[in-house]
């Protein structure tokens, strides 16, 4: 299988069923202050100039300082939403036909990667939405819940996210098609550090005469 944003550590037969990100309105809310921080001082420098230009100022500002101060103020602005591109870009949930893997993206060069070992070991999805937000613009938070020995798996603010769980779904149906079912230590009864539960006694059949 090809590689899916730098990640092509899959098995035989493993197939890509769905890529989920973050919906849109997480990357609107995050680079809206990003850019009115950096188109502010491209309306204060001509007022700024106008103001020395009356003579109203004791002081003259070269126009090589201002020009260098604007461009550094472009570059780190431009910096920053670029991070915020890359983290809502490449932290993604790739669900396959025999697991989930979390990627969560941090900065250029941090990336935290998760496996849900088999789709077999899910307990439960729950699926919420919760402000007025998120209902009308339709997104919101998808919890895989697993056995015990696993730890649970999260996503906020996905797009239609009841259609996230019916997906995660019909991947675990064609993972017992495709591979077969491998319970999980929860599902077989045996809890991580604990002995299996007593099996009850056999009786032994009477001796004829």
């Amino acid at each position: 299988m090809k590689s899916v944003l730098g990640f092509n550590d899959f098995r035989e037969g493993e197939r890509v069923v769905s890529i989920v990100r973050h919906h849109w309105w997480v990357l609107f809310r995050e680079i809206a202050g990003v850019v009115i921080l950096f188109i502010v001082p491209f309306f204060l420098i001509p007022i700024v100039f106008f103001y020395v230009a009356q003579g109203q100022s004791g002081f003259a500002i070269p126009g090589g300082v201002v020009l260098f101060f604007a461009s550094a103020w472009a570059l780190i602005m431009w910096n920053f939403l670029f991070a915020r591109w890359t983290d809502y870009y490449y932290d993604i949930w790739i669900i396959t036909n025999w697991r989930i893997i979390d990627i969560d993206q941090q900065g250029f060069f941090k990336r935290n990667v998760a496996t849900l070992f088999t789709l077999d070991h899910i307990e439960d999805v729950e699926t919420s939405s919760v402000g007025v937000i998120a209902s009308l613009l339709n997104f919101g938070h998808v919890q895989v819940q697993t056995a015990a020995a696993e730890r649970d798996f999260n996503i906020d603010d996905v797009p239609n996210p009841t259609h996230v769980e019916q997906t995660i779904r019909e991947a675990q149906e064609e993972k017992t098609k495709v591979f077969g079912y491998h319970p999980s230590p929860r599902h077989q009864g045996i809890y991580e550090g604990e002995a299996p539960p007593p099996q009850a006694p056999v009786p032994k059949e009477e001796e004829s005469a």
